[in-house]
């Protein structure tokens, strides 16, 4: 439901029902680039459980959705931006404090139906009240939301931005570890002694980099990045080095737009990683961050028939992947849903092959 939100802040300005319309857009647009399933990390309501069954029905145009519910943040921690008196409305992010309160919160997501529990563990660089470098969760509230998510069958994936954030869910059990702005030695040891996966999300660092004068970000968004910058780089070239698994998730729709989800791969190759791998962090690495390992990313006997067929070599060059004109086929399920070899009937709203 992200469509260029300047500020967290942004979007608990944003209804409901129109992150709803957002959400039906921008899940045929990220289609339309390639991408046959993706996971939600973050909504307004229920929104991204409700996309993932319209589509899951076919009653609308768009990825497998991995879904999760609201961001769940401990007070002045990564999503706090709602004013006291709001605390309970739909906003995007949940304020829980203690286990107790985590414990309810995941319950009640289980009831939502959704597939994947977020959790906010440090600040941000558009946190109103915390830093990156600041730990908003403790051991005892990451462990309980871990413990019960995974007793009802869910995953979690943690924002960790800070040393302390990465160690917290990595000792936890968290399937996935997002950012990892800060990855110390510790850290490392913890990951290669896990099953998590790391999504290192630098899209989002670099969009910052890039766009924050263009947007007019606010200062403390733009001035942290700046800080951030060099340790994110260099925890991210770490972790690669030490052979841990990397998947390709980019916080997509906040500043680069939805269907520019593939220059996560652009900036993955920038940083030290192969093409090749690159392709695998987007595919097989991601299905295995999503638990979806044979069934998705893969193509092997059993596994749904997705595919692109490109009118280019993305081995050659990686960026090419951006490139809609070279997007000849996507097809998802066995069935080809979008390309530039089918052209949308407008009366229709069809897909028709030529």
């Amino acid at each position: 439901m992200y469509s260029g939100f300047r500020k967290l802040e942004d979007i608990d300005r944003c209804p409901v029902e129109t992150a709803a319309i957002n959400a039906v857009l921008n899940a045929a647009t990220v289609l339309r680039a390639g991408y046959t399933t993706i996971r939600d990390l973050g909504t307004i309501g229920n929104v991204a459980v409700a996309i993932r069954d319209a589509v899951a029905q076919g009653r609308i145009r768009g990825p497998r959705v991995v879904a999760s519910g609201r961001l769940l943040h401990g007070t002045s921690g990564l999503a706090d931006t709602l004013p006291a008196h709001w605390e309970n409305c739909c906003g995007f992010g949940l304020r829980v404090d203690g286990s107790q309160e985590m414990l309810k919160a995941i319950r009640r997501q289980i009831r939502d139906g959704v597939d994947n529990i977020k959790l906010g563990a440090s600040g941000a660089e558009g946190s109103p009240h915390a830093h990156t470098w600041m730990t908003t969760l403790n051991e005892e509230e990451i462990t309980m939301a871990v413990h019960e998510a995974h007793r009802w069958g869910r995953t979690v994936a943690v924002h960790c931005q800070s040393y302390e954030a990465v160690k917290f869910a990595l000792r936890a059990g968290a399937d996935t570890i997002e950012h990892a702005t800060r990855l110390d030695d510790e850290g490392l040891a913890l990951f290669r002694q896990s099953r998590a996966v790391l999504v290192p999300t630098l899209s989002t660092l670099y969009s910052v980099l890039e766009l924050g004068e263009k947007l007019n970000l606010l200062p403390k968004q733009r001035e942290e990045m700046q800080v951030n910058h060099p340790l994110w780089t260099d925890s991210f070239r770490r972790a690669r080095e030490a052979g841990i698994p990397i998947a390709a998730g980019a916080d997509i729709g906040n500043r680069y737009p939805h269907g520019a989800n593939a220059r996560e791969l652009e900036f993955l190759v920038r940083e030290g990683m192969s093409a090749h791998d690159a392709i695998r962090a987007a595919t097989g690495v991601a299905a295995r961050a999503l638990h979806r390992e044979g069934v998705i990313g893969t193509l092997t006997p059993g596994a749904c028939a997705d595919l692109l067929v490109l009118d280019a070599d993305p081995l050659g060059d990686v960026r090419v992947l951006q490139d809609a004109a070279v997007l000849k086929v996507v097809m998802q399920g066995g069935r080809v849903v979008a390309g530039t070899m089918l052209e949308v009937s407008p009366a229709a709203g069809s897909l028709v092959g030529r």
